[in-house]
Order: structure tokens, then C-alpha cells, then sequence
């Protein structure tokens, strides 16, 4: 992942705490690449010392931790992670979120909805522009979360978070839990109800409580413990089925549940002790790992003992059997992008994410490698220019996306993609219609349409000097030209009939010229502005700079690849 970011040039990375501690890992002593100068937290609670690392490199990246909540239209608070802020001993004590973002407004209260002093703990409210009306269908939840605001004029609504905080003295806010029983598990809600609903219908369970751990040593996890009745009516029957064993009660889980519910751990504390364990948390815990068949002393096939190897490298177990479940052993979607890129940086495959979850146990995944060594080691073809090209000309996967949100929402705004450039120097209207006409005859993608042909979506390149845009100029008052560039951005495109892409040049009367750029994000292409810079550059009269060579591939050739 750290190569990735430095070869494809990411600036700004965001990512669940959880995600980036593997990147943390990686660093080791290694400098942060250089091209990334932000990094956004959102999704659950940040430990602060697992980041410190990424402070202390000169040049590194600046640190952003984020809290949002769905029903406030997702960001609340912001709060930037300076080296010095990460060093106070408050900030190792709780998960720092910092202040409200512009249009909201925040408050922690008490149970009787009473302001607490700084340093105590409370429950965060919401209030602002940003609240939804309420749950879909849900009349009594939305009553129970969206509250009346007796802070704000009337009529207006509180949204109660559930979310613990604590604010200092200079007005920062720090997340310490839930006053419920939801979690955040790899940035997925859940409430632990849900869960212990589906292992109590199960035949032979008599109490269920399901809690996050985080001291598993495959991180963070929602661990369940069990009572079983060894005396009920179904007792026999369930003995003889085996219905409450471990793999029984995860397979119920799976059944009902979306992955990121089922239990990575399943326990049985012994009689009337399941109710308990919220408050106990007893500590790590057990391993609870499918033995079935035997284990490997020691692989025949070279495949099976890398993937062995290779799964107890990345979830930390002893060795297991073959029928050895990846996501029973505690698993997840991050571990399992972790083990296919240990797979190929050992063994040389390349095997998609996919295939665990296709194939999840160890020696399935020893059949994938093994499959994938004679299929996958061939080098992937190089992306060149491609000799014909099919009539329709199909859409590539995120054009087809971006395509289909415009049919269904209708034309907008929501994907367009204004880039507004000042300079000091008047522009040559000239050398600009110039360097425009140039650049769209370069990048086929600017001059691309998408019509429909038999109800499908097709690419439709136009020529370079039916496409080329021609530069709208105006005089504008210097204090007229934000208001301007507002209007010009906001335009909506017809992606079946309209070229992606428009340009305005505004001459302010302070003699400054302010060059808008409108495409729509089907067709966006923002390292184009280097090239246009060159391009105006090279036609200005008198100009001695070289013309930067044409791209040798298209984007319809990376679609047709």
C-alpha cells in the first residue's frame, strides 16, 4: 500500500484507524511518501499513539481525525493531530475529536439534558443545519433520537448520539465510548442486540451476551459468550447435533448477519455467567478454532504450505486443519486484503480478495494459489493503443457509474468539477483558444459524448475540431467575480450530446484574469492542467518552449484493456 500511494501520487488518503495501522506497521523506519500531505480518520474511535509515529518524520503527512455520525450527515467534529497534541498525557487516555465543524452545533449534557462542566463526562447533542428528519418508517426511534432543542428557538431539534465525551478546558472534545450498547466495529455500527437475538434462537442457548474486544490477536472483534442449558428438553437432541458447538452457532450468525456482525470468538463462560460479561471482561479471549482434520506437520505441495503459513502469519493462530475457516479463525475483509498481498509479495500470485471469500478455508485457498500459479504468474499485458476498436465503443466501470447516476438523478451539479485558475497577467485570449483546441485533440476523453445505442451506454469520440471548446470571455468587476464563478460552475452538462468539458476567462477590472474550467467528473482529468500551462505557454508570440509530446494510449484504450 505504501508503494501505491507513492506511485500513483495520493495526496490526501482517508481511512478507518483500523485500516491505517497496518500502514503504521509497514512504515516501520521508512519516510511517509512524499506526495501524501493529508491523512483523514473517520469511522471509529483513534487510538492516538498508534498514529505518533507519522508526526515525528519531517515531511510527513498532516493528521486529520474526523467524527461524523449517518444521521448527521456524516462529519461533525475535525480535529488536526500535531506531534505536540499527540505528546500530553490527555490525549493518551481517550480518542481525541476536536470541535464542530462550521454549520452545526454541539452540546454534552446529563441525563436531565443539563449542561456538564469541562472534564466531566456527557452525552453529545447535535443541532444544526446538518440533521436528518428522522428513520425511515421508525416513528418511535426517531422520537427517541431527534429531541427537542431547549438550547434553540422553537421547533428546533437535538440529535442525542449516544456517544460519550468529555470537553477540556480550551473547548476540545474527547470520545471515551457508548452509553448503550452499540459498538463501532471497522467503522460499522452494531448493536450487540442484533447479535445475541440470533444466537438465542438457537436450539439449547439459554443467555448470550456479545461484546468488543480489543485485545484479540487479529485486533479489534465482537467476541460472544454462550449459555447453553444442559438441562432443558432439547438437551438431548441438542448434544447428539452438536447445535450449539462453535461452528453451529457462527454458521447461524453468518446465516442471518452481514460479515462484519458474526462473532469472531465464540465462548462458554458456564452457567449464568453470559449476562455478566459486559461488566466483567474477562481477559483474552480464547481461541475457540475449528481443529477439524488433521494438522500439517509438514506440505507436500509447495501451495499448501505457503498458504498455511501465510494464514496463521496474518491472523497470529497455531496451526489448524485443513478445513481451518479463515474468517472462523477470526478473519476479516482488511486481514483478508492483508493475506492476498502477503500471497503475492512471498509467493509471486496474484489472487483477488474475492476468492477468499469463495474459498475461505486453508486448504481451498492452498487449491487458489496452486490454480493461480499456473494461470495468474503470466505478467498482466502491457496497456498500449489498441490496434481496432469495437463499434459501440463500451464505457469503462466508473464512467458506467458516473453514467448511470446521471440517468437516474437527472442533470446536476453533484459531478461537475469546476478548476478555477488566477494569474496577475492578462491571458492572451489568442494562445488560450489555442492550448485548449491542443489539449482536447490530445485527451480523447475531453471530446468524448455518451449517447445511448439500444438502451446501453456508449463512448462517441468527436473530432478534434468539432469538440474544441471555445473560451467565453467577460469583463467583471474584481468584487463580481466569485459570484461569477459560482454561476459558471454550477452549469449541468448533457453527457449524450455535450463535450465534458467548458471554459470560461474572466479579465477582473483589477487586471486580474481568472480562467474557469468546468468538466464533469465522467470525463475529469485534472493532471491536464500541467499540460494546458505547457500548451498556453508554447503559443504565446515569441514563445521559445517546447510543445510536451502527445500521450501515446487513450482513455478508450484503458477501457477496451
Amino acid at each position: 500500500m505504501l508503494r501505491l500511494l507513492a506511485d500513483e501520487g495520493v495526496t490526501v488518503l482517508s481511512q478507518t484507524p483500523s485500516a491505517f495501522h497496518q500502514l503504521t506497521d509497514a512504515l516501520g523506519d521508512a519516510t511517509p511518501p512524499a506526495s501524501v500531505r493529508w491523512v483523514v480518520f473517520g469511522g471509529e474511535a483513534l487510538d492516538p499513539r498508534r498514529v505518533a509515529p507519522w508526526t515525528a518524520r519531517p515531511g510527513g503527512p498532516q493528521l486529520l481525525n474526523m467524527y461524523g455520525i449517518t444521521e448527521t450527515t456524516v462529519h461533525v467534529t475535525e480535529h488536526e493531530l500535531a506531534a505536540d497534541r499527540l505528546a500530553t498525557p490527555d490525549a493518551e487516555a481517550a480518542s481525541p475529536i476536536g470541535r464542530a465543524i462550521d454549520d452545526l452545533r454541539l452540546y454534552v449534557l446529563d441525563d436531565g439534558l443539563r449542561p456538564v462542566p469541562p472534564g466531566v463526562r456527557g452525552e453529545l447533542y447535535v443541532a444544526g443545519g446538518g440533521l436528518a428528519r428522522g428513520y425511515l418508517r421508525r416513528p418511535g426511534l426517531t422520537a427517541s433520537r431527534f429531541v427537542a432543542n431547549p438550547f434553540g428557538p422553537p421547533g428546533s431539534r437535538l440529535y442525542r448520539s449516544g456517544d460519550l465525551v468529555r470537553c477540556s478546558r480550551d473547548g476540545v472534545l474527547r470520545y471515551l465510548g457508548r452509553a448503550d450498547d452499540q459498538v463501532s466495529v471497522r467503522g460499522f455500527r452494531v448493536e450487540s442486540g442484533e447479535v445475541e437475538a440470533v444466537l438465542l434462537a438457537v436450539a439449547g442457548v439459554r443467555a448470550a451476551a456479545v461484546v468488543l474486544r480489543t485485545d484479540l490477536p487479529t485486533g479489534e472483534g465482537l467476541v460472544a459468550y454462550v449459555v447453553t442449558d444442559p438441562t432443558g428438553p432439547d438437551a438431548g437432541a441438542t448434544r447428539r447435533s452438536g447445535a450449539t458447538d462453535a461452528a453451529a452457532l457462527r454458521a447461524a450468525c453468518a446465516a442471518a448477519l452481514p460479515e462484519h456482525m458474526v462473532p469472531r470468538r465464540l465462548r462458554h463462560p458456564g452457567p449464568a455467567a453470559a449476562h455478566h460479561q459486559r461488566q466483567a471482561r474477562p481477559g483474552r479471549a480464547a481461541a475457540a478454532h475449528p481443529r477439524a482434520g488433521r494438522v500439517w506437520p509438514g506440505a507436500a505441495h509447495a501451495a499448501r504450505e505457503g498458504a498455511q503459513r501465510r494464514v496463521r502469519q496474518v491472523l497470529g493462530v497455531p496451526p489448524v486443519g485443513l478445513d481451518g475457516n479463515f474468517f472462523a479463525l477470526g478473519g476479516h475483509s482488511l486481514l483478508a486484503t492483508q493475506l492476498v498481498g502477503c500471497i503475492r509479495a512471498d509467493l509471486g500470485v496474484r489472487l483477488p480478495v474475492r476468492a477468499l471469500f469463495e474459498a475461505p478455508t486453508v486448504a481451498a485457498i492452498a487449491e487458489r494459489v496452486a490454480a493461480a500459479d499456473r494461470a495468474e504468474r503470466a505478467p498482466r499485458p502491457a496497456l498500449t493503443a489498441a490496434p481496432t476498436r469495437p463499434d459501440p465503443l463500451p464505457l469503462s466501470p466508473a464512467q458506467q457509474r458516473l453514467w448511470f447516476l446521471h440517468r437516474l438523478a437527472g442533470a446536476g451539479t453533484t459531478y461537475t468539477v469546476p478548476l478555477v485558475l488566477r494569474t496577475r497577467d492578462r491571458l492572451d485570449p489568442t494562445a488560450l483558444r489555442t492550448a485548449l483546441a491542443e489539449l482536447v485533440a490530445r485527451h480523447e476523453v475531453l471530446r468524448t459524448v455518451f449517447p445511448e445505442r439500444d438502451g446501453r451506454p456508449t463512448q462517441r469520440v468527436l473530432s478534434p475540431e468539432a469538440a474544441a471548446p471555445t473560451p467565453h470571455t467577460a469583463e467583471v468587476a474584481a468584487d463580481a467575480v466569485p459570484a461569477e464563478v459560482r454561476r459558471l460552475a454550477a452549469y449541468e452538462f448533457d453527457l449524450a450530446t455535450e463535450p465534458p468539458l467548458q471554459a470560461h476567462l474572466l479579465h477582473a477590472q483589477d487586471g486580474e484574469s481568472v480562467l474557469v474550467l468546468v468538466l464533469h467528473h465522467i470525463a475529469c482529468d485534472e493532471w491536464s492542467v500541467g499540460p494546458l500551462a505547457a500548451l498556453y505557454a508554447a503559443g504565446l508570440p515569441g514563445a521559445t518552449s517546447a510543445v510536451p509530446p502527445a500521450p501515446a494510449v487513450r482513455y478508450a484504450d484503458y477501457t477496451l484493456w
